[in-house]
Protein backbone atom coordinates (compact mmCIF):
# COMPACT_ATOMS: atom_id res chain seq x y z
CA UNK A 1 0.00 0.00 0.00
CA UNK A 2 1.18 3.35 -0.91
CA UNK A 3 1.55 6.02 1.90
CA UNK A 4 -1.04 6.88 3.69
CA UNK A 5 -1.90 10.55 4.14
CA UNK A 6 -4.70 10.80 6.17
CA UNK A 7 -6.19 8.00 8.29
CA UNK A 8 -9.29 8.18 10.54
CA UNK A 9 -10.78 5.87 13.02
CA UNK A 10 -14.43 5.80 13.58
CA UNK A 11 -15.15 4.30 16.84
CA UNK A 12 -18.67 4.60 18.72
CA UNK A 13 -19.34 5.27 21.89
CA UNK A 14 -16.09 7.11 22.96
CA UNK A 15 -15.42 7.57 26.65
CA UNK A 16 -14.47 6.70 30.15
CA UNK A 17 -16.04 2.97 30.95
CA UNK A 18 -14.27 -0.19 28.84
CA UNK A 19 -16.31 -2.96 27.52
CA UNK A 20 -14.81 -5.99 26.34
CA UNK A 21 -15.71 -9.49 26.35
CA UNK A 22 -15.22 -11.31 29.29
CA UNK A 23 -12.95 -14.48 28.92
CA UNK A 24 -16.08 -16.65 29.37
CA UNK A 25 -17.57 -15.52 25.69
CA UNK A 26 -13.64 -16.55 24.71
CA UNK A 27 -14.15 -19.96 26.60
CA UNK A 28 -11.76 -22.44 26.72
CA UNK A 29 -12.16 -24.01 23.79
CA UNK A 30 -11.03 -21.27 21.65
CA UNK A 31 -7.69 -20.83 23.17
CA UNK A 32 -6.80 -24.04 24.88
CA UNK A 33 -8.41 -26.05 22.63
CA UNK A 34 -6.92 -29.61 21.88
CA UNK A 35 -5.85 -29.29 18.83
CA UNK A 36 -2.91 -31.42 16.57
CA UNK A 37 -1.05 -27.95 16.14
CA UNK A 38 0.11 -26.84 18.95
CA UNK A 39 1.65 -23.87 17.87
CA UNK A 40 -1.23 -22.65 17.13
CA UNK A 41 -2.67 -23.26 20.44
CA UNK A 42 0.53 -20.91 21.61
CA UNK A 43 -0.28 -18.45 18.91
CA UNK A 44 -3.52 -17.58 20.47
CA UNK A 45 -2.85 -17.06 23.78
CA UNK A 46 -0.22 -14.63 22.53
CA UNK A 47 -1.94 -12.60 20.26
CA UNK A 48 -5.11 -12.25 23.25
CA UNK A 49 -2.17 -10.97 25.27
CA UNK A 50 -0.50 -8.83 23.03
CA UNK A 51 -4.55 -7.42 22.34
CA UNK A 52 -4.98 -7.34 25.82
CA UNK A 53 -1.69 -4.53 26.38
CA UNK A 54 -2.97 -2.90 23.21
CA UNK A 55 -6.96 -2.74 24.61
CA UNK A 56 -5.31 -1.02 28.06
CA UNK A 57 -3.04 1.00 25.95
CA UNK A 58 -5.98 2.66 23.50
CA UNK A 59 -8.42 2.58 26.88
CA UNK A 60 -5.72 5.03 28.82
CA UNK A 61 -5.69 7.39 25.52
CA UNK A 62 -9.25 7.44 24.80
CA UNK A 63 -10.22 7.88 28.79
CA UNK A 64 -7.29 10.86 29.00
CA UNK A 65 -9.05 13.25 25.92
CA UNK A 66 -12.70 12.27 27.35
CA UNK A 67 -12.10 11.61 31.11
CA UNK A 68 -16.35 12.57 31.87
CA UNK A 69 -17.26 10.30 29.46
CA UNK A 70 -17.87 5.98 28.91
CA UNK A 71 -15.83 4.20 26.51
CA UNK A 72 -16.89 1.39 24.40
CA UNK A 73 -14.48 -0.10 21.82
CA UNK A 74 -14.27 -4.02 20.59
CA UNK A 75 -10.15 -4.05 21.01
CA UNK A 76 -10.11 -6.95 18.62
CA UNK A 77 -12.57 -5.37 16.12
CA UNK A 78 -9.74 -2.52 15.69
CA UNK A 79 -6.90 -4.61 15.68
CA UNK A 80 -8.23 -7.05 12.98
CA UNK A 81 -8.55 -4.21 11.04
CA UNK A 82 -5.66 -2.24 11.31
CA UNK A 83 -3.94 -5.90 10.72
CA UNK A 84 -6.16 -6.10 7.39
CA UNK A 85 -4.40 -2.77 6.56
CA UNK A 86 -0.78 -3.78 7.27
CA UNK A 87 -1.45 -6.60 4.73
CA UNK A 88 -1.09 -3.96 1.98
CA UNK A 89 1.62 -1.99 3.26
CA UNK A 90 5.46 -2.45 3.30
CA UNK A 91 8.60 -0.99 4.89
CA UNK A 92 8.17 1.41 7.62
CA UNK A 93 4.37 1.58 7.07
CA UNK A 94 4.14 -2.11 7.97
CA UNK A 95 6.19 -1.78 10.41
CA UNK A 96 4.24 1.20 12.40
CA UNK A 97 1.04 -0.36 12.20
CA UNK A 98 1.87 -3.98 13.70
CA UNK A 99 4.44 -2.32 16.64
CA UNK A 100 1.13 0.25 17.13
CA UNK A 101 -0.94 -2.84 17.58
CA UNK A 102 1.82 -3.95 20.25
CA UNK A 103 3.06 -6.62 18.42
CA UNK A 104 7.35 -7.20 18.63
CA UNK A 105 8.55 -7.70 15.01
CA UNK A 106 12.01 -9.32 15.96
CA UNK A 107 9.89 -11.94 17.97
CA UNK A 108 7.33 -12.30 16.10
CA UNK A 109 7.02 -12.59 12.42
CA UNK A 110 4.48 -10.68 10.33
CA UNK A 111 3.22 -13.92 8.86
CA UNK A 112 2.77 -15.58 12.01
CA UNK A 113 0.43 -12.21 13.12
CA UNK A 114 -1.61 -12.68 10.24
CA UNK A 115 -1.90 -16.59 10.91
CA UNK A 116 -2.88 -15.77 14.33
CA UNK A 117 -5.55 -13.36 13.88
CA UNK A 118 -7.38 -15.91 11.00
CA UNK A 119 -7.27 -18.75 13.61
CA UNK A 120 -8.59 -16.29 16.36
CA UNK A 121 -11.49 -14.93 14.32
CA UNK A 122 -12.23 -18.27 12.84
CA UNK A 123 -12.44 -19.91 16.21
CA UNK A 124 -14.85 -17.38 17.45
CA UNK A 125 -17.07 -17.55 14.71
CA UNK A 126 -17.57 -21.27 15.27
CA UNK A 127 -21.81 -22.00 15.79
CA UNK A 128 -22.05 -22.68 19.81
CA UNK A 129 -25.59 -23.76 21.93
CA UNK A 130 -25.40 -20.36 24.10
CA UNK A 131 -23.87 -17.79 22.03
CA UNK A 132 -23.49 -16.47 18.97
CA UNK A 133 -20.64 -14.53 17.21
CA UNK A 134 -20.37 -13.15 13.80
CA UNK A 135 -17.67 -10.82 12.91
CA UNK A 136 -15.67 -9.98 9.40
CA UNK A 137 -14.18 -7.24 7.78
CA UNK A 138 -15.48 -5.30 4.48
CA UNK A 139 -13.33 -3.10 1.97
CA UNK A 140 -14.94 -1.02 0.05
CA UNK A 141 -12.47 0.58 -2.65
CA UNK A 142 -12.04 3.44 -5.11
CA UNK A 143 -13.25 1.42 -8.68
CA UNK A 144 -10.06 3.43 -10.16
CA UNK A 145 -7.98 1.60 -8.18
CA UNK A 146 -6.08 -1.32 -8.82
CA UNK A 147 -6.17 -3.85 -6.10
CA UNK A 148 -3.51 -6.65 -6.29
CA UNK A 149 -5.29 -9.84 -6.64
CA UNK A 150 -2.60 -11.47 -3.65
CA UNK A 151 -3.73 -9.01 -0.97
CA UNK A 152 -7.61 -9.90 -1.61
CA UNK A 153 -6.75 -13.33 -1.65
CA UNK A 154 -4.96 -12.83 1.62
CA UNK A 155 -7.82 -10.60 2.83
CA UNK A 156 -10.09 -13.13 2.20
CA UNK A 157 -8.38 -16.16 3.81
CA UNK A 158 -7.11 -14.40 6.80
CA UNK A 159 -9.50 -12.62 7.97
CA UNK A 160 -12.87 -13.33 5.99
CA UNK A 161 -12.53 -9.76 4.56
CA UNK A 162 -15.03 -8.84 0.92
CA UNK A 163 -13.62 -6.64 -0.87
CA UNK A 164 -16.09 -4.14 -3.23
CA UNK A 165 -15.79 -1.44 -5.43
CA UNK A 166 -17.17 1.85 -4.76
CA UNK A 167 -17.66 5.29 -7.11
CA UNK A 168 -16.65 7.72 -3.90
CA UNK A 169 -17.68 10.43 -6.39
CA UNK A 170 -21.12 9.07 -6.15
CA UNK A 171 -21.23 9.69 -2.15
CA UNK A 172 -25.01 8.97 -1.90
CA UNK A 173 -24.57 5.37 -3.52
CA UNK A 174 -21.63 4.87 -1.76
CA UNK A 175 -22.47 5.27 1.76
CA UNK A 176 -25.81 3.36 0.83
CA UNK A 177 -23.86 0.41 -0.40
CA UNK A 178 -21.37 0.46 2.42
CA UNK A 179 -24.62 0.99 5.37
CA UNK A 180 -26.90 -1.61 3.34
CA UNK A 181 -23.63 -4.25 3.61
CA UNK A 182 -23.29 -3.67 7.52
CA UNK A 183 -27.11 -3.53 8.49
CA UNK A 184 -27.34 -7.18 6.93
CA UNK A 185 -24.18 -8.47 8.18
CA UNK A 186 -25.33 -7.24 11.78
CA UNK A 187 -29.12 -8.52 11.47
CA UNK A 188 -30.09 -4.54 11.53
CA UNK A 189 -28.53 -3.64 14.51
CA UNK A 190 -26.37 -1.44 12.93
CA UNK A 191 -28.04 1.40 11.01
CA UNK A 192 -26.49 4.50 9.52
CA UNK A 193 -22.66 3.77 9.87
CA UNK A 194 -21.55 5.88 7.53
CA UNK A 195 -22.94 9.91 7.54
CA UNK A 196 -20.41 11.33 5.16
CA UNK A 197 -17.74 10.74 2.50
CA UNK A 198 -15.22 12.54 1.42
CA UNK A 199 -14.81 12.58 -2.43
CA UNK A 200 -10.86 12.14 -1.69
CA UNK A 201 -11.24 8.65 -0.37
CA UNK A 202 -9.70 5.68 -1.26
CA UNK A 203 -10.61 3.02 0.70
CA UNK A 204 -13.16 2.41 3.77
CA UNK A 205 -12.69 -0.60 5.61
CA UNK A 206 -15.15 -1.97 7.99
CA UNK A 207 -14.77 -4.13 11.03
CA UNK A 208 -18.20 -5.38 12.20
CA UNK A 209 -19.32 -8.19 15.12
CA UNK A 210 -22.77 -9.59 15.95
CA UNK A 211 -23.24 -10.91 18.97
CA UNK A 212 -25.69 -12.51 20.67
CA UNK A 213 -26.47 -14.75 24.09
CA UNK A 214 -28.72 -17.01 25.96
CA UNK A 215 -29.59 -18.00 28.95
CA UNK A 216 -31.69 -20.70 29.31
CA UNK A 217 -33.17 -20.81 26.53
CA UNK A 218 -33.65 -17.00 26.98
CA UNK A 219 -31.86 -14.34 24.91
CA UNK A 220 -29.90 -12.35 27.42
CA UNK A 221 -27.96 -9.87 25.01
CA UNK A 222 -27.60 -9.05 22.07
CA UNK A 223 -25.08 -6.43 20.83
CA UNK A 224 -24.03 -5.01 17.14
CA UNK A 225 -20.76 -3.13 17.13
CA UNK A 226 -18.40 -1.50 14.39
CA UNK A 227 -14.81 0.29 13.54
CA UNK A 228 -14.68 1.49 10.55
CA UNK A 229 -11.79 2.67 8.83
CA UNK A 230 -11.65 5.14 6.18
CA UNK A 231 -8.49 6.31 4.00
CA UNK A 232 -7.23 8.63 1.49
CA UNK A 233 -3.93 7.25 0.10
CA UNK A 234 -1.86 9.02 -2.43
CA UNK A 235 -1.57 7.53 -5.05
CA UNK A 236 -1.30 3.74 -6.31
CA UNK A 237 -3.44 0.94 -5.05
CA UNK A 238 -3.15 -1.94 -2.60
Amino acid sequence: MTRLVTLELLMAGIGSALLCFPDCILGEDTLFHEDQDKGTQLDSLTLASINTDFAFSLYKKLALRNPDKNVVFSPLSISAALAVVSLGAKGNSMEEILEGLKFNLTETPETEIHRGFGHLLQRLSQPRDEIQISTGNALFIEKRLQVLAEFQEKAKALYQAEAFTADFQQSREAKKLINDYVSKQTQGKIQGLITNLAKKTSMVLVNYIYFKGKANGRCLLTLGTHSSLSSTLAKGGL
